[in-house]
């Protein structure tokens, strides 16, 4: 089947490929180096990309896609599946790629109905019957980056593959850069001074660090540098990070904290990174924004596994203690021992080493 698909994406007329990775941020970041792969090598093809109204706005306007089409999950109904059955339908792909592996994105590559199916093994393999839908393409090897997983996908199809200069081609536009500056200038931030961003949260609970720790943590980067500390973050979503900007900023001492917690659009939230100088956080959605966008970074991780789901690459520390139960994937863990054990002098000694 490589053969026949590499004939097509090299001679076809313009070629249609549909990319599904539906959801979530840090999912559709580890899908971009592979997709980039593609459309460099083959420049020719047109490229779709399905994604969900959470995170579409990741890929909007991106030059790397021709096509994007934003399925809804707040309007489904059987009248909303068929009108996207026939949007699929009517495009006639040559190629989909199901970088997700689940039920949801076999179900997307059905209605879509393309000549020719792949798919990633993505985080764990694919699973909920995905694979019945697609040719699961496997990596070299089962203990591998989830990035490198996707990229197994464009090794399939005769890309050149090199981890070690990867392409995320992650588009900033300048106007979005504009929007935060002005909303920081409301909030009388002096722009000639280093922006240190925090993001506490996360969709699991039991990916997230203490909220006094993140306090005494700012504490210290007030004391000691002449930096703007900002928190950013959702005040809703996922396992909810309503109210912990509140009890961060309550637990500070020197309170020297700019706000931006449900303040942002996710265009906004990219863009301030390109102004960041160091960003700190808990794995989630944003943590692989900035890795993408080669911000300085400081990642805390715990019950998951670096290797396969943390920050790939890039300029980002990862603080991990180790202990029997890791990694256990279990989002709703109380006792979480793996987070407990970092401490605020294991995340300052990191944050100075990189503000120094």
């Amino acid at each position: 089947m490589a053969n026949e698909i590499i004939e097509l994406l090299k001679n076809g007329s313009k070629p249609k490929i549909l990319i599904v990775q539906p959801s979530r941020m840090g999912d559709i970041i580890f899908a971009l180096p592979a997709v980039t792969q593609i459309k460099k090598t083959y420049p020719n093809v047109h490229i779709s990309w399905i994604a969900d109204e959470r995170c579409a706005d990741i890929i909007k306007d991106n030059p790397l896609i021709d096509n994007l089409i934003v399925f809804d999950r707040r309007h489904i109904t059987l009248s909303y599946l068929k009108k996207m059955y026939k949007l699929l339908r009517a495009e006639k792909f040559d190629l989909s790629i199901d970088f997700h592996g689940l039920f949801k994105s076999a179900f997307i590559v059905k209605m879509a109905g393309a000549k020719y199916k792949l798919a990633s093994s993505s985080t764990n393999g694919m699973r909920e019957l995905s694979w019945l839908f697609s040719k699961e393409i496997k990596p070299e090897s089962v203990n591998t980056h989830c990035i490198e997983r996707h990229l197994a996908v464009a090794k399939y199809l005769g890309c050149p593959v090199d981890t070690d200069n990867l392409e995320y081609s992650l588009h900033v536009d300048e106007k979005y850069i504009n929007e935060v500056k002005e909303i920081l200038k409301k909030e009388n931030v002096n722009l000639d001074k280093k922006i240190v961003l925090v993001h506490p949260g996360g969709g699991w609970i039991s990916r997230r660090w203490q909220s006094d720790k993140f306090a005494q943590t700012i504490d210290l980067i007030n004391e000691n540098y002449d930096v703007t500390v900002m928190l950013i973050g959702g005040k809703e979503g996922g396992a909810s990070e309503k109210g912990l900007d509140e009890e961060i900023i309550s637990l500070s001492k020197t309170k020297k904290i700019v706000n931006l917690t449900g303040k942002l659009t996710l265009k906004q939230l990219m863009a301030i990174f390109k102004l960041a100088s160091l960003f700190l956080a808990n794995e989630a959605g944003p943590m692989h924004i900035a890795t993408a966008l080669k911000v300085p970074a400081v990642a805390i991780l715990g019950p998951t596994d670096a290797k396969r789901t943390g920050p790939f690459k890039g300029n980002t520390t990862v603080i991990q203690k180790k202990v029997p139960c890791q990694p256990c994937r279990n989002r709703t863990c109380t006792k979480v021992d793996c987070m407990k054990l970092v401490s605020v002098e294991d995340v300052f000694c990191e944050i100075s080493k990189k503000l120094s």
